[in-house]
């Protein structure tokens, strides 16, 4: 991984596919990833690929991210002079995309943010009165809550449960191999938390934490950790952890009202709000804004 020099961090938290942990994942894996800086201020990692006779084609995922001081003029100049091809834009900015020659060819999504508080009452006086009794419950069950570094070995079953939960529901995450390089590279900041009945685990989620903010990667619950309001009560762990070490805020991932209803009521019902992100834009050699 190649770091060049960035003049200061950018003001917000940044996203997963931005930080300096995902670039040491990915070059675990063998893949070329470059954190640049932007002229003007910001910075923006960038995956380089070969691809035949397009040569090599650099793709920013959540990004680039600016200084939030830094004008529209040079934002533009910034991302006409980073050479990149294609972007998941993280900010929902069509105008100045355009501007630095980009065409869109996808929608933006949107994702659930939950802002992190080291008040633990806090923290619950943002959830959702339902949502909030769901861990009320959930706490009343006797659930033993276990926090550990990310382990091939010691998690195999919770990988194989969120493998065959992709299958049964038909979607598609990224890959556990980028999470286990992760967890390689950035010793402690690949989170398993666990629920157990007793001896048996009848929830857990993967948490990625990066710089002031964290990503909820993988979570999984069977109909016993459903049944006991497991989930809740494990993201509300996870939450006051996170807070106690400096997290701000922690990522939900997308929501899917039409699709996936049931799973964004719950993101939504955590207290957390909603970020749209840019949508998929490319710029091929040769296109001028």
């Amino acid at each position: 991984m190649l770091m060049r020099p960035v003049m200061a961090p950018p003001d917000p938290p940044l996203p997963l596919q931005q930080s300096v942990g995902f670039a040491r994942a990915l070059t675990r894996l063998g893949r070329r990833a470059e954190i640049e800086a932007l002229q003007d201020g910001g910075q923006v990692l960038v995956v380089s690929r070969p691809l035949g006779a397009l040569g090599t084609v650099r793709f920013a995922s959540r990004g680039p991210v600016f200084h939030a001081d830094t004008p529209p003029a040079a934002r533009v100049a910034a991302l006409r002079a980073a050479n990149l091809h294609v972007i998941n834009a993280e900010e929902d900015d069509p105008t100045l995309l355009r501007a630095a020659g980009f065409r869109r060819v996808m929608t933006p999504a949107t994702r659930a943010v939950l802002p992190l508080d080291p008040d633990p009452d806090r923290q619950l006086a943002l959830c959702h009165p339902a949502w909030r009794g769901n861990v009320r419950q959930g706490r009343q069950r006797g659930l033993r809550i276990k926090a550990r570094p990310l382990c091939p070995r010691r998690d195999g079953w919770f990988l194989a449960a969120d493998r065959e939960q992709q299958r049964q529901k038909r979607f598609r995450a990224l890959p556990h191999a980028v999470s286990l390089a992760f967890a390689d590279a950035n010793p402690g900041d690949a989170l398993v938390l666990t629920a157990l009945e007793g001896a048996t685990p009848v929830a857990a989620m993967l948490i990625l934490r990066h710089g002031r903010a964290a990503t909820y990667q993988i979570a999984w619950s069977g109909p016993r950790g459903r049944s006991l309001r497991a989930h809740p009560v494990l993201l509300m762990a996870a939450a006051q952890r996170l807070a106690a070490s400096g997290v701000t805020e922690l990522d939900l991932g997308t929501i899917d009202t039409d699709a996936a209803a049931g799973l964004a009521r719950f993101k939504l019902g955590s207290g957390a709000t909603v970020r749209r992100l840019g949508g998929t834009w490319v710029r091929l050699p040769g296109w001028h804004g």
